[in-house]
C-alpha cells in the first residue's frame, strides 16, 4: 500500500510514488492528489532542506496567468516519513508533456520556426513580462527546465524557479557575464535582462537541438566571453538562420544597455525587424597587465583576474606598473575616476598598510568593473548572494571565514556608490550589511557568524542541532519544537544554543539584544544561566501564544533546581518546591519564572539568613564568654570572696562607727 503524507488537509502526497522525470536538481517529484475536485493532475516537489528556497517569490506565483510557466498551486511543510524530518513541499500542476531536454547532454530534433515562435518564445516572453510586473525573476531558464505543456508537443512552458537560490542550478553558459563571474551560490536575484539572456541561450539550444558548449571549464569560459563576447562564444561556427541571428544577437549582448528588452522581443515577434548593435567589447589597453602569470588587456579581465589571484594581486596593485597601465595604457578617464573614488590615488594606495592589502584589491576590482560581483579573498558575490552562500556553506570553516572577511571588509558602500541604478531591495540589504560587523565583533551567544546567518537569510530554518530536523522558520514555532525535544530520550543539556539565540534575535520582534546579551554575562546566583534562558523562552511563549508546554516546563524546572535549593529557610524552600510543581502543571514558562526569579522572596530569605547569622554569632560569643568564665572559676571565687569581705567589713565598720557616735552623744 502506498504511503500517503497529508498536506494542510488539502493534498495527499504518495511518498512511495516518485516521478523522477519531473525532478529538479534540488527537489524530488512525487505523485500527489487533491482531496477536492478543484485540482487534477498534481505533483509534489520535496525540497532539499540544505538549500534555501526563494520564499520571497512564492506569493508572486499564486494565481500566475498564462500557459508559459508551470502552474504553482500551494506549498507547506510536512513530516516526511522516509527521512524522519520536516521538509518543505511545493505543489504544482503536472505538465501534460515530458521534459524537452531529458538531460544536459541530450540531443533532440531542432525545433521548427513555428514551434519556437508560437509554442515557446511568445508564451515565455509573456511570462517574463508578468514576472517583471509582479516584481520577481525566474532565474532558472535552461533546456533541462522546460516542459511540453501538451501531449502533442506543440507548446513549451518554463519549469519551477523557487527550489534553490537564483541561478544556483544554472550551468555557467546560461548566466549573463555579471552573474556568471560570481560563485554559483552568490549569483543573486539579478534582473529581467538576465532572464532574457538565459532565454536566448535556451532558444539557441532548441534551434540546434543540443547545447552548443556542453560541459565547459568555468575560468576559461569566462575569459573567452570577456575577450570575444558571449554571442561569439555560444554561437561559434554553428549555422543559424538570419532572422534568428538577429534575435540572438540582441538577447546575448553583454552590454546591458544594448541587450534586447521584453518590448524589443515583442516587436520582433510582431514582424518588425530590428538591427542589434555589434557587440561592444571592453576597451583594450595599449599593453597587457600581468597578473598571476596571465596577461590581461581590459578592465573586466583584469578585475576578474584579481579576484582569482587575490593572494598575489596586492603586489600588482601597489606597483608603479599598475598605475601606469591604468592611466596611460588604458586611457579611460571614467575607469580612472572610479578606481580613485573607491581606492584612492596612487600615493594613498602606496601609503596604505599591508594589513589592508585584501581590501585594497577588492576596492580596485570594484572600480575597474562595478557591474561585476564583489570579490574578496576567494569569495565572488553579488550583494544579495552572500546570504545564500553562507546558508549553504555554514558548516564549512572556509566559507564562514570568507563571508566574515567580506563583511568586515566594509567595501559594500564603495560598490553601491558606483551603481548607476540601485534597486530598493538592495538598499535594504545594504542597511543589514552596515550592522553585520558589529554582530561579528561580539563573540557571545546570539552573535558571531550565527547572527550573520539569520540576518542575511530571513526565511531559512534554524540550524540548531537540537531542532534542525523540525524545520523551524519562525519564532512562534520554536517553543513547540523545544517541547518535542523535551519529550525525546536524547534531549541536550540545556534548551538553547548559539543558533537558537541568534535565530530569536534576528527573527523575533519581542526578543532583542537586551535579552540576548545576558546569556554571555557572568552569573553569580545558582542556575543564573538557566534563568536567563527561561526569561527569553517565557517571553517567546507568551508573545507567540503557543499554549501550555508541560514537557519543556518540566525540563527547565529540573535545570532550575539549584535556584530552589539556594533557599536557606527550609519552609521557604519547601514552598518554592511546591510552587515549581504547580507552575510545571500549568505548562507556562512565565509561571515557572515567577517562582525561580522571585527577587523579593530571595531578598527576604537572604535578609532572614543574615539576621539568623548575626544572632548565631551573638549567641556564640556569649557561649564562648561563659565557657571562659567557667574555666577561671577559682579566680572568680577568690575575687568574689574579696569583694564580699570588703562589703561586710565596710558594713560592720559603718555600724560600729554609728554605735560609737550614738554612745558619745548619750
Amino acid at each position: 500500500m502506498a504511503e500517503t503524507i497529508p498536506l494542510k488537509d488539502k493534498f495527499d502526497i504518495q511518498a512511495s510514488s516518485p516521478i523522477p522525470e519531473y525532478d529538479s536538481p534540488t527537489a524530488k517529484a512525487f505523485s500527489c492528489t487533491a482531496r477536492e475536485d478543484e485540482y487534477d493532475g498534481l505533483m509534489a516537489l520535496l525540497c532539499d532542506p540544505r538549500v534555501p528556497l526563494r520564499m520571497d517569490s512564492v506569493e508572486s506565483l499564486r494565481g500566475f496567468p498564462g500557459i508559459g510557466l508551470m502552474k504553482f498551486v500551494d506549498m507547506g511543510v510536512v513530516k516526511w516519513t522516509p527521512t524522519g524530518r520536516r521538509q518543505h513541499v511545493l505543489i504544482y500542476e503536472r505538465p501534460s508533456g515530458a521534459r524537452v531536454f531529458p538531460s544536459a547532454d541530450a540531443k533532440i530534433p531542432p525545433a521548427s520556426d513555428e514551434k519556437l515562435t508560437k509554442g515557446f518564445l511568445a508564451p515565455a516572453i509573456a511570462t517574463i513580462r508578468e514576472m517583471s510586473q509582479r516584481g520577481f525573476t525566474h532565474r532558472n531558464i535552461r533546456p533541462t527546465n522546460i516542459f511540453y505543456s501538451d501531449g502533442n508537443e506543440r507548446n513549451i512552458m518554463l519549469g519551477e524557479c523557487i527550489t534553490a537560490p537564483p541561478g544556483f542550478n544554472q550551468p555557467i553558459q546560461f548566466e549573463a557575464l555579471e552573474t556568471a563571474m560570481a560563485d554559483e551560490t552568490a549569483r543573486g536575484e539579478a534582473g529581467i535582462l538576465d532572464d532574457l539572456y538565459a532565454l536566448g541561450v535556451t532558444l539557441l539550444c532548441l534551434l540546434l537541438g543540443r547545447d552548443p558548449l556542453g560541459n565547459v571549464e568555468p575560468a576559461r569560459h569566462i575569459d573567452d566571453r570577456i575577450a570575444t563576447g558571449s554571442y561569439a562564444v555560444l554561437v561559434g561556427s554553428n549555422r543559424i538562420q538570419m532572422n534568428w541571428m538577429e534575435l540572438l544577437r540582441g538577447l546575448l549582448n553583454d552590454d546591458l544597455k544594448e541587450r534586447w528588452s521584453i518590448r524589443d522581443v515583442e516587436l520582433w515577434l510582431g514582424g518588425r525587424r530590428l538591427t542589434p548593435k555589434q557587440v561592444k567589447l571592453p576597451n583594450k589597453a595599449a599593453r597587457p597587465l600581468i597578473i598571476g602569470g596571465g596577461s590581461y588587456d581590459n578592465v573586466r579581465s583584469v578585475a576578474h583576474a584579481m579576484g582569482r589571484n587575490w593572494m598575489t594581486a596586492p603586489k600588482v596593485v601597489r606597483g608603479a606598473d599598475f598605475d601606469n597601465w591604468l592611466r596611460r595604457s588604458l586611457n579611460d578617464e571614467v575607469v580612472v575616476e572610479a578606481v580613485g573614488k573607491v581606492a584612492g590615488s596612487a600615493t594613498i594606495i602606496a601609503a596604505m598598510p599591508q594589513t589592508d592589502d585584501n581590501r585594497l584589491v577588492s576596492r580596485v576590482a570594484i572600480g575597474l568593473d562595478p557591474l561585476a560581483p564583489m570579490r574578496h579573498k576567494g569569495l565572488s558575490a553579488h550583494l544579495d548572494g552572500v546570504g545564500p552562500t553562507l546558508a549553504m556553506g555554514f558548516f564549512s570553516e572556509t566559507i564562514r571565514q570568507r563571508v566574515a572577511d567580506f563583511v568586515t571588509g566594509r567595501f559594500v558602500q564603495q560598490w553601491m556608490s558606483l551603481q548607476s541604478r540601485t534597486k530598493p531591495e538592495l538598499m535594504q540589504i545594504y542597511s543589514v550589511f552596515e550592522r553585520l560587523p558589529g554582530y561579528l565583533g561580539q563573540s557571545g551567544s546570539g552573535f558571531g557568524p550565527e547572527r550573520v546567518l539569520y540576518e542575511l537569510n530571513p526565511h531559512i530554518h534554524c540550524y540548531s542541532p537540537m531542532i534542525e530536523h523540525l524545520l523551524v522558520t519562525q519564532s512562534d514555532e520554536l517553543i513547540p519544537a523545544l517541547e518535542a525535544v523535551a519529550q525525546s530520550s536524547d534531549r541536550p543539556q540545556v534548551p538553547m544554543d548559539r543558533h537558537i539565540s541568534a535565530f530569536l534575535a534576528a527573527r523575533s520582534k519581542d526578543v532583542d539584544d537586551r535579552y540576548i546579551r545576558p546569556l554571555s554575562a557572568a552569573k553569580e546566583r545558582p542556575a543564573g544561566d538557566i534563568i536567563t534562558i527561561l526569561r527569553i523562552l517565557a517571553r517567546v511563549q507568551a508573545m507567540s501564544r503557543n499554549g501550555p508546554m508541560h514537557g519543556l516546563c518540566a525540563w527547565i524546572a529540573e535545570l532550575c533546581r539549584p535556584a530552589v535549593d539556594a533557599y536557606s529557610n527550609l519552609k521557604a524552600r519547601k514552598a518554592a518546591e511546591a510552587s515549581v510543581e504547580r507552575a510545571v502543571e500549568t505548562g507556562y514558562l512565565a509561571e515557572l519564572l515567577k517562582v525561580v526569579d522571585d527577587f523579593k522572596a530571595l531578598e527576604r530569605d537572604e535578609n532572614g539568613y543574615k539576621r539568623a547569622m548575626a544572632e548565631h554569632q551573638q549567641c556564640r560569643a556569649q557561649i564562648l564568654q561563659l565557657n571562659l568564665d567557667l574555666q577561671n572559676r577559682e579566680n572568680l571565687a577568690s575575687e568574689t570572696g574579696e569583694q564580699v569581705a570588703a562589703v561586710i567589713s565596710g558594713v560592720v565598720g559603718s555600724v560600729g562607727a554609728i554605735a560609737i557616735v550614738i554612745l558619745y552623744l548619750f
